[in-house]
């Protein structure tokens, strides 16, 4: 029978100063002793590099005994040593691999790993808005076999193999087996109280099998989470050489460009939220303890669904969405396809069939996510043959699921990306990144007009907010909590007035580590979530979205942070899921309101001290405002954004005036386009060098160079923008 020996502790850890291929002989004195998970970046997330773990262990295999080493993640490049014997390589940072160790393994081992988050080209992501972590995430552990097993290196799959079960009872399995003639495989199939519900036996030469589950319970979301639980028992005679075990539940998931997203055939609207794996003081590598913890949150919220962004995510989190209901959008880190990088498109094949053939079993699980935002460069035919090669590798492993896409903003209707998988998500930040709160109507309704057999979502929506900043007059890019409040009332409104829409996910539930950034008064932060990174504090929009889903009765009064307030009277805003909320201020009753999600009471006075109480049937909720003669400085953010300003430039002007005459460069053009060019390259590099030259701008070769001023406001004046525009306009794009 097999046996997993943990290797968590007694590591020694060190940065090297470049990339090696063969660990180096440095004294353990010189090294810093750590325990597993550790993440070294830590204090410095932009930092990259090679890095040397060791340890050793003892271990005493029996005759004929295999071993495997498992390693649940390693950051980046993994390359595993064991007695100084090459084991393999893994290049990705988010999924499980599994390394034969028994030649290598003896009585006493020393056991290296070289884990490397350089960014190499020909590993995803090559680039995103979110932090390569550094180090070793997730496990490792020495697995112990008999030499007749179930074969664990095969993509790091559990060696059971859930191919279908059906909302008829139809299971069909198998069983990638290492075994001698005479073996045979035992399927044992077992409901929720444990009692047998099917089984079966087959040689183990030919493992696939089908079993029949009568009248079986649906894995029905959160409704009814019902899960099963699938043996595979290896055989050789009377000895029982191995087992493993799989939860799994019977369910359909489809989608229809008029019904939406259909759960065992009924329409089920999914009010996601996306969650990337990162917190404060673990980065990339929480406990479990920790994903309880995001789970309890995710509940509480009300939310049916949630995107676990933009890789591979711990399996321990899948088992909980299985648990919980949670309908779950997977995906792999294909974030930038450049043309003519076949290695990236290689290594994505790679990171797919992992999260596949690991993960299939999940009936949490409805979409696999082969691309987010890959046109950020601008497309390309390559692109199209790639994503759908991508599509199809996803449907020879796993036909029973549904496969998804997530595009940019910039992606038009009629583009090949919107027609090559089954579900497509767009991520769109009307209202921040570009345009106004109102055009996400006319968005939706252009899509379904152009498209309307294509089943669409929204996958990426949100904006930033620091909790620190409160304002009465919230306005874009001023990172208050008051204008994201302002933000998702608006934006979802227009979302949950759509009924063709199969789901919406929340751009983010946590805020996130992001190196490349500094705004909104953080660094290295993405400050979109709901919640702050270290899950401490719920943002007042986090309880629109509670009073929009959670069917837990609850009041709340946002602006609890907001406390001292300048100027005789204040509007309080009220979130619940109840029909009436009553405010009472100091005491006595100010007034009440029937409604829903979104109670405001306009022109309460304001004391010195004001203690507000928020009454909704038996829920109860207070905070205290404080009356002060001046604004209070430390709520404004000192570097605000501009929002759209320079958009609305162009929209001020004379329609009379041709600010983008056909066959001619302006800022309306993409910036990818305009660096292509060395003419319109050359204006630009005279022009906004500091813009050109940044990173991120650059890296936004689908967008237009007008939305990215809009993002770099500040560093532009209305005179610099039309100057560049009319110089772009001298160009022709004929040459």
């Amino acid at each position: 029978m097999r046996k997993t020996i943990p290797l968590s502790d007694s590591w020694r850890f060190a940065r090297l100063e470049a990339p090696v291929q063969t660990p180096p002989a440095l004294d353990d004195a010189a090294m810093t002793a750590v325990t597993l998970p550790h993440i070294w970046n830590l204090e410095e997330p932009a930092a990259a590099g090679c890095c040397l773990y060791r340890t050793t262990f003892a271990a005493a295999p029996a005759e004929g005994q295999r071993a495997f080493l498992a390693l649940d993640a390693v950051c980046g490049v993994a390359r595993v040593f064991l007695n100084g014997i090459f084991l393999g390589e893994h290049r990705g940072s988010y999924s499980r691999f599994v390394l034969d160790a028994t030649a290598a393994l003896s009585a006493s081992n020393t056991l290296e790993i070289l884990a490397d988050n350089t960014r190499y080209d020909d590993v995803n992501p090559l680039m995103g808005d979110f932090t390569y972590w550094g180090g070793i995430s997730r496990p490792v552990s020495l697995l112990l076999t008999a030499e007749d097993r179930f074969d664990p290196t095969c993509w790091g799959g559990p060696g059971l193999e859930i191919l279908e079960s059906s909302a008829e009872g139809l299971l069909r399995v198998s069983a990638r087996v290492c075994a001698g003639a005479g073996c045979w495989v035992e399927y044992t199939v077992v409901d929720a109280a444990g009692q047998t519900a099917a089984s079966c036996r087959v040689p183990a030469d030919h493992p696939d099998a089908r079993l029949q589950v009568e009248h079986p319970h649906l894995w029905d979301g959160l409704e009814h989470p019902y899960c099963y639980h699938c043996t595979a028992r290896l055989w050789r005679g009377d000895t029982l050489c191995d087992a493993v075990s799989l939860s799994f539940g019977f369910r359909t998931a489809a989608l229809d460009p008029e019904r939406g997203f259909l759960l065992n055939g009924r329409p089920v609207r999914l009010n996601g939220v996306a969650k990337h794996q990162d917190r404060a003081g673990a980065g990339c590598a929480p406990t479990a303890a920790q994903l309880d913890e995001d789970m309890a949150i995710l509940r509480d919220l009300g939310a049916n669904a949630v995107r676990l962004s933009h890789y591979q995510h711990p399996q321990y989190f899948y088992d909980l969405c299985d648990r919980e209901g949670l309908v779950a959008w997977a995906e792999i880190p294909m974030l930038s396809m450049p043309e003519g990088n076949e290695a990236v498109v290689d290594n994505a094949r790679s990171q797919l069939t992992e999260l596949i053939v690991q993960n299939r079993h999940h009936p949490s699980i409805c979409f696999w996510g082969v691309q987010n935002e890959i046109a950020m460069m601008g497309e390309h035919l390559a692109m199209y043959r790639h994503v759908k090669e991508l599509n199809a590798l996803a449907k020879s492993l796993d036909p029973t699921r549904l496969t998804g896409a997530a595009n940019l903003y910039s992606v038009k209707n009629n583009s090949q990306l919107n027609f090559l998988t089954d579900a497509v998500g767009y991520n769109i930040y009307f209202g921040w990144y570009y345009g106004d709160l109102c055009d996400y109507d006319s968005f939706f309704a252009k899509f379904h007009a152009d498209n309307p057999r294509v089943p669409l979502g929204v996958t990426e929506y949100g904006v930033d907010c620091n909790v620190q900043y409160h304002t009465d007059h919230p306005v874009c890019k001023d990172y208050t909590e008051e204008f994201q409040c302002l933000f998702h009332e608006q934006a979802y409104g227009s979302m949950q007035a759509d009924p063709k829409l199969w789901g919406t996910f929340v751009w983010n539930l946590f805020d996130f580590s992001s190196a490349i950034r500094n705004e909104g008064g953080i660094k290295a932060r993405n400050c979109k979530g709901l919640v702050t990174w270290d899950r401490q504090t719920k943002k007042d929009a986090y309880y629109f979205y509670r009073a929009c889903w959670s069917r837990d009765p609850f009041v709340y009064l946002t602006g609890r942070r907001y406390s001292n307030r300048c100027g005789p009277s204040a509007d309080i805003k009220v979130y619940s899921n109840q029909p009436q909320v009553s405010l009472y201020r100091n005491g006595e009753l100010w007034a009440s309101q029937a409604g829903k999600t979104v109670f405001v009471f306009a022109g309460v006075p304001l004391d010195p001290e004001t203690r507000l109480e928020a009454r909704a049937g038996d829920c109860r909720d207070t905070i205290t405002l404080h009356q002060v003669s001046q604004p209070d400085p430390s709520y404004r953010c000192p570097q605000q954004g501009q929002g759209n300003r320079v958009t609305n430039w162009f929209k001020q002007q004379n329609a009379a005036v041709d600010l983008f005459p056909e066959g001619r460069y302006s800022v309306s053009d993409s910036i990818g386009e305009l660096l292509a060019d060395p003419r319109t390259a050359a204006v630009l590099e005279e022009m906004i060098p500091d813009i050109v030259h940044d990173r991120r701008s650059r890296s936004m070769g689908g967008m237009t160079l007008m939305r990215i001023l809009d993002y770099n406001a500040d560093r532009v004046t209305e005179e610099d923008v039309m100057a560049l525009n009319a110089r772009l306009g001298t160009l022709s794009k004929q040459g």
